[in-house]
C-alpha cells in the first residue's frame, strides 16, 4: 500500500573493515558450500548452467584454490562454513533462488525498488465496477455456483494475446528471469483490477509452487510469494479464492502424491502470508469463501496401483480466515473436489473409494452435519455446480493424468434438498471439470468432446472437438452465445453456444516448446472482454477481442 514500510526499508548498509587474509578464506568457504547446495538441487544447478555457462569452470578454479590455500595455510582454520543463500524472496520473486557469488547489496536494492513500484491500494469492492463480488459476501472457484467462468462482457472478435506471464525469479547478479518451466495448473482469480494465480514446476520427486498477483490489463506483476518461512511452496492444482472485502487470499497447496500441505492465507495488498494451516494431507480443492470463514476439501493420499488411501481418507476442512483458526473438519473419503456453498449447505464430491456427492449443514455439530450422501457409479471429482434446484456433477473413472482403459463418465441432475437423482446421462469418458450451467450443460469430457445438454432432462443438445480425440479436462467458460474449451494439448477454442460449431482456435502452449505432458488444465476465465488463461509452457495469459474473424 502506498506508504507503507517495508522490512527493507528499515535496513542500513553498514561497511565493515577486516583484515584481508581473515576475510577470505570464509568468504570461499561459503561459495563452496554454497555450489554444493546446488549440485544437489538439480533444478538449480540446471538453471546456472543454462543462464552462466561460465559458472562451472568458475567453481572448478574456486575448489581447487581452496584445497590448494588450506593446503599451504599456516595453522588449523576453526572458521564455520556458511550456510546456503537463497535469493527468493516471498514478496517479490519467482520460483529459484540462486547462491553462486550474489552481489546482495543489489538484490536488496532491486528488490526495495521494485516494492515501491509495485505497491498499490486496495480496491473497494463497493465501488469498483467489475467488482466479482456484487450479490453475495462469497467467493465461490469459476465465479458463482453455476461455474460459468464469466464476469460481466464478453469478449468481441477474433482473439488476440494482449500478454502472457511467467513466474519470475532473481538470478546471481540480481536480474528478474522469467521461469518458463512453470506450468500453470489452476485456474486465476481476478478481483478489482488484479489477477492472481497460482504456478507448479516438477523436480521430481519434488515440486514447487508460487502465488502471484498481477496488473489485469498489462500483466504486470504486483507480488509473488514462493516461500513460507524460507521453504520453498509446494506446487499448485488448486485454484486461489479471495475474500469478500479483497484483503485476503486463500488457496491450497500440493499435488497427489504429497503430504503434509498447506492451507495458505496471503494478505493481497503486500503479499505477505496472513497464516498457513498445516494438514497431513494434499489440497487439490478449490476453496469456497463465505464471509470470515474458508471451506475446502482435504483429498487421501492414494496408491497409485489401487487407488487405496495409505493414510486418513480424506476430510472437508473449515477456517476462519481472520486468525486461521480451525472450526471444524468432517472426514468425506477422497474430497478433491471444489466444493459450493448456499444457503448454509455445502456440496462436494468425493472421489476414490468415496463415489458419492455430499451435502453438510455449516451450521450443525458434527453429529447432525450430514444433511445428506448419493452414491455414483464413479469417482466425483469435479468441482459441484448448482443450477435452480438441481446439484449438477460430473463423474468418470480416470483422472488427470491417467486414462482408464475402459472409459467411463456421467453427468447427473440430483435434488438440492433430497439428494434423489432427477436424471443422469453417460458420457463416453470421464468428465473432470466442472459443468457450467448456462443456456446449456456445458461438460468438458476425457473423449475430447465438449458436450451441451438439457438441465430439465440431461438429453444431449450437441458434441464438439476440440483437439481431435485429445481430452478436454479443464471446465469451459460459458457465455451468453460462446462456450470457450481448453484441450489439454494447449489449444483454446470459441464455440458457437447453439451448434457447437467451433469459431475460432487459438495455440495458448509456447511456441518454442510445445506441451509435452498434456498438462494444459487451467480453466479459463472471461472478465469485461478479457479472458484469462493458464497452460502447460505458455505461462499465464491474456486475450482480448478486437480482431476480424
Amino acid at each position: 500500500m502506498y506508504g507503507e514500510t517495508s522490512l527493507f526499508d528499515t535496513l542500513a548498509v553498514v561497511p565493515i573493515v577486516v583484515n584481508a587474509g581473515a576475510a577470505l578464506f570464509p568468504a570461499i568457504l561459503a561459495a563452496v558450500a554454497s555450489v554444493a547446495a546446488v549440485v544437489f538441487k538439480p533444478k538449480e544447478l540446471f538453471k546456472i548452467c543454462k543462464t552462466k555457462p561460465w559458472i562451472p569452470l568458475l567453481v572448478i578454479l574456486l575448489s581447487g584454490g581452496t584445497w590448494a590455500l588450506v593446503a599451504f595455510w599456516p595453522g588449523e582454520s576453526t572458521e564455520t562454513v556458511s550456510q546456503r543463500k537463497r535469493a527468493a524472496s516471498t514478496a517479490t520473486q519467482g520460483i529459484h533462488g540462486q547462491a553462486v557469488n550474489i552481489d546482495w547489496t543489489k538484490i536488496a536494492l532491486a528488490m526495495i525498488n521494485n516494492q515501491k513500484q509495485v505497491s498499490g491500494p486496495v480496491v473497494d469492492p463497493l465501488t469498483e465496477p467489475s467488482n466479482i463480488h456484487t450479490d453475495a459476501k462469497e467467493f465461490i472457484f469459476r465465479a458463482g455456483p453455476k461455474r460459468l467462468g464469466v464476469i460481466g462482457s464478453d469478449l468481441t472478435g477474433k482473439m488476440q494475446k494482449a500478454w502472457h506471464y511467467y513466474p519470475r525469479w532473481i538470478d546471481e547478479d540480481g536480474v528478474e528471469q522469467e521461469d518458463t518451466e512453470a506450468m500453470i495448473l489452476s485456474s486465476p482469480a481476478f478481483y478489482g483490477d488484479r489477477v492472481y494465480g497460482a504456478s507448479c514446476l516438477l523436480d521430481p520427486p519434488d515440486n514447487y509452487g508460487a502465488v502471484f498477483c498481477l496488473d489485469a490489463f498489462t500483466g504486470k506483476q504486483i507480488w509473488s510469494v514462493s516461500q513460507i518461512d524460507n521453504q520453498d511452496i509446494k506446487g499448485f492444482f488448486s485454484s486461489p479464492a479471495v475474500t469478500f472485502d479483497g484483503r485476503y487470499l486463500v488457496i491450497g497447496q500440493g499435488l497427489h502424491p504429497d503430504s503434509n500441505c498447506n492451507l495458505i492465507c496471503i494478505d493481497t495488498a503486500n503479499g505477505q502470508v496472513h497464516w498457513k494451516f498445516q494438514v497431513s494431507l494434499h489440497i487439490e480443492s478449490s476453496p469456497v469463501i463465505v464471509g470470515d470463514v474458508v471451506y475446502v476439501g482435504c483429498g487421501a493420499i492414494e496408491d497409485p496401483s489401487t487407488h487405496k488411501p495409505i493414510s486418513h481418507k480424506g476430510f472437508v476442512l473449515a477456517v476462519r480466515i481472520s486468525d486461521g483458526k480451525e472450526l471444524w473438519r468432517f472426514d468425506v473419503a477422497d474430497p478433491e473436489s471444489s466444493p459450493v456453498v448456499q444457503d448454509g449447505i455445502l456440496y462436494i464430491g468425493s472421489g476414490f473409494n468415496g463415489k458419492a456427492v455430499v451435502a453438510l449443514d455449516l451450521e450443525a455439530d458434527d453429529q447432525n452435519r450430514l444433511l445428506w450422501s448419493r452414491p455414483t457409479s464413479y469417482p466425483v471429482t469435479g468441482a459441484i455446480t448448482l443450477a435452480d434446484e438441481l446439484v449438477i456433477a460430473g463423474g468418470g473413472n480416470g483422472d488427470f493424468v491417467f486414462r482408464d482403459p475402459n472409459p467411463k463418465g456421467l453427468v447427473l441432475a440430483l435434488d438440492k434438498t433430497t439428494g434423489q437423482v432427477r436424471w443422469e446421462t453417460e458420457m463416453p469418458d470421464a468428465v473432470l471439470g466442472a459443468v457450467a450451467a448456462g443456456k446449456y450443460l456445458i461438460c468438458p469430457v476425457a473423449s475430447g468432446q465438449v458436450f451441451a445438454i438439457d438441465l430439465d432432462t440431461g438429453e444431449k443438445k450437441w458434441d464438439s472437438a476440440v483437439s481431435g480425440h485429445t481430452p478436454v479436462l479443464a471446465a469451459c467458460a460459458v457465455t451468453e452465445n460462446s462456450v470457450y474449451a481448453v484441450s489439454q494439448d494447449g489449444y483454446l477454442a470459441k464455440l458457437d453456444i447453439e451448434s457447437g460449431d467451433i469459431i475460432e482456435k487459438v495455440y495458448i502452449n509456447s511456441m518454442n516448446r510445445p506441451g509435452e505432458q498434456g498438462l494444459s488444465i487451467s480453466s479459463p476465465l472471461v472478465v469485461n472482454g478479457h479472458l484469462y488463461v493458464g497452460s502447460e509452457t505458455g505461462g499465464l495469459s491474456c486475450y482480448t477481442g478486437g480482431g476480424n474473424l
